[in-house]
């Protein structure tokens, strides 16, 4: 059976169809499905040298750290947000992409909340991540998600055909997203605040930054919504507080000092500080 997509040829531009066992475009350029359920969309051009996005070890941490809930009210707060716009639509047809998904956690979650509360006829779901091993991942939480191997900077969707971006923790290209919305298209903004993990980075560095991640939008959108995510997480094993420390970017700046600190310590006790920013487009 042949279906429809909104995923588009990264060669031509031109709407995929999905076959069996391929992505195909009009001008015969074909993409294979891989055993998981994914489709590679990344061009060379899309990439610089090197491996591109978090490494293989990083998306196993944030794996198993998700997996264990310690982020699960921020994901129920998100799922809340896109479920009230979801509802607001008259239509029975949706369709929601989380830009930079990872391993999937927080778009799984999201679909399955969607499922028991949401009755919309078509709800068509996409994630991208520029990681092979982060997409294999996020494929084997859910098949029905069409999952692809992608850049943000280069979205592979066709323009106006997006209801609601999800873009959490993740690089963005505005102009990007601003294309693939439709008029009346969302974009969720998920970001750290000033005050999230500091215990961590306050145990890990001497001199610590309070800095959160930009989570404001530029030219084309305007804020809707703005909630505040805040709350404190007790990491009561050795194995979970080194899983959070190599899912985020201090692992990479850290010593080995400091690594053996956190390795030795038994119970940790940090906060969990999030913006979430809903964008309309204009």
């Amino acid at each position: 059976m042949i279906s429809k997509t909104l995923f588009q040829c990264p060669n031509c531009s031109k709407q995929l169809k999905q076959g069996q066992k391929q992505y195909f475009c009009p001008n015969g350029h074909c993409f294979d499905i891989a055993k998981q359920g994914y489709v590679n969309l990344l061009l060379s051009s899309h990439i610089g040298t090197g491996k591109p996005g978090d490494s293989k070890e990083m998306i196993k941490s944030r794996r198993e750290f998700l997996d264990k809930g310690y982020y699960q009210e921020f994901s129920d707060a998100l799922n809340n947000m896109v479920i009230e716009t979801l509802t607001a639509e008259q239509s029975d047809n949706f369709s929601i992409f989380d830009a930079g998904c990872g391993e999937g956690y927080y778009v799984s979650r999201l679909k399955k909340q969607i499922s028991k509360l949401v009755n919309k006829k078509y709800l068509d779901i996409y994630g991208i991540d520029v990681s092979k091993s982060a997409i294999q991942y996020a494929a084997g939480r859910d098949k029905d998600i069409r999952f692809a191997v992608a850049s943000s900077y280069h979205v592979p969707l066709l323009t106006s055909s997006v209801d609601c971006i999800l873009c959490i923790f993740a690089p963005r290209d505005e102009q990007e997203f601003k294309r693939i919305l439709k008029p009346s298209g969302k974009l969720i903004v998920a970001a750290p605040g000033a005050n999230h993990l500091y215990s961590l980075k306050e145990f890990l560095y001497d001199s610590p930054d309070i800095i959160g991640q930009k989570g404001t939008v530029g030219e084309g959108f305007t804020l809707a919504e703005h909630k505040n995510v805040s709350y404190s997480i007790s990491v009561e094993n050795t194995e979970d507080m080194y899983n959070l420390f190599k899912m985020t970017p201090y692992s990479r700046h850290a010593d080995a000092k400091a690594e053996n600190k956190l390795k030795s310590s038994g119970f940790f006790k940090t906060e969990v500080d999030i913006n979430i920013r809903m964008y309309q487009k204009i």
